[in-house]
């Protein structure tokens, strides 16, 4: 059916207002949308993925379910959340937990995209800083009450505590090709909390998307609820930004691992390393992003 007809007006063809948006999708979000009222004190997370490949239009796909949250906050709670690209999207989760106070101190129940973009880019590596961002944005900003919609190309690389138990459902994005042999974008597999769990145990090991039966299968047109040359624009300058960024992460965790391996020869523990850092510094750690640093986070003196 068609969502949104009120933003996206069609006066030469009403019926073409606003976008298509899958039935079972739609009741799903719905199911959501009950209890995101500002009384209501949850907050939710879905996933959208590519399968493990890139290009398949999860990022679009990510937009139009965000837009109709943000439409259906106003219309059913009249609460009126911005649904903008400098607000509601970010692409390094260096930014994640920055944006998520930002917008969450003045619009709490907003909604806020985590389009990893630069996992299209860096594989693994980059899922590693990701997910670790999106734990600590989660434990952080969890007090909004957002919808936060978590858009990366590989379900199997999250953590278990993500991939099973807190987030509320999987969408997972895939092309086919037509009778000419063109391939298109727009289809998607759906797994609801149970079946996204038997996903996970069954087809982690080989990356397996068919190692359990989803709920239901559907379609998303290729429809941009925001302006697409500017969404494009700050997508270009977020992977750029993220070169620099990944470049200064490198070289200050060179530093930390100087810094903690010479204190370690002094004969610190990594406790005792993460308490020094916590009393004489205004940042706090623990031992185990110590362990991370040095390369060595399963010693047995740190479990």
């Amino acid at each position: 059916m068609r969502v949104c007809q009120n933003w996206f007006p069609n006066p030469e063809k009403p019926d073409k207002a606003g976008f298509y948006m899958d039935n079972l999708l739609k009741a799903n979000l719905d199911a959501l949308l009950k209890n995101a009222g500002k009384k209501d004190d949850w907050d939710f997370l879905v996933l959208i993925t590519g399968g493990g490949a890139v290009r398949v239009g999860k990022s679009v796909l990510g937009l139009q379910l965000a837009c109709y949250w943000c439409h259906e906050l106003e219309r059913l709670y009249g609460m009126n959340v911005p649904f903008e690209i400098k607000e509601n999207i970010v692409f390094h989760g260096a930014k994640l937990i920055k944006k998520g106070n930002k917008i969450g101190t003045k619009y709490p129940h907003s909604v806020l995209i985590f389009d990893e973009a630069g996992a299209d880019l860096e594989g693994v590596k980059a899922m590693k800083r990701s997910t670790q961002a999106v734990k600590d944005y989660l434990r952080e900003c969890g007090q909004y009450n957002f919808l936060t919609i978590l858009v990366l190309p590989e379900f199997f690389d999250l953590p278990k505590g993500i991939a099973l138990s807190r987030s509320d459902f999987l969408i997972d994005c895939y092309s086919l090709a037509d009778k000419t042999g063109k391939f298109r974008r727009g289809y998607f597999n759906f797994y609801s909390k149970p079946n996204k769990k038997h996903l996970y145990l069954r087809g982690k090991k080989e990356l397996n998307y068919k190692a359990y039966k989803y709920d239901f299968h559907g379609r998303w047109l290729n429809f941009y609820p925001i302006d697409e040359d500017e969404y494009r624009a700050v997508k270009v300058e977020a992977l750029k930004s993220r070169e620099v960024m990944s470049d200064r992460e490198g070289r200050m965790k060179e530093y930390l691992r100087g810094a903690f391996k010479y204190m370690i020869d002094t004969g610190l523990s990594y406790r005792e390393i993460a308490r020094v850092i916590k009393e004489r510094t205004p940042l706090s750690t623990s031992h185990q992003y110590v362990g991370r640093i040095i390369g060595k986070e399963d010693e047995s003196e740190e479990d």
